[in-house]
């Protein structure tokens, strides 16, 4: 996200608006990737009810990341 908008609540506003269509489409949880040498983004994620269930690299260049997921 663009730095000027971190802490205005665009970004708790886009992922609250991702869960509840996927709420919608009757999907039971929400995972998602962050990479590991980004802990700002972990904390976001975790502030939102997001919990770490497993570390793997990204397909595409093989970074670190950590995965979580949220229930539903």
């Amino acid at each position: 996200m663009a730095a000027d908008l971190h802490r205005t609540g665009v970004g708790r506003e886009v992922a609250r608006r991702v869960e509840d269509r996927f709420r919608a489409a009757g999907r039971g949880a929400v995972r998602l990737a962050v990479l590991e040498n980004n802990p700002k983004a972990l904390r976001f994620w975790t502030a939102l009810g997001y919990l770490v269930i497993g570390h793997r690299e990204d397909r595409a260049l093989r970074r670190p990341c950590a995965v979580l997921r949220k229930p539903l």
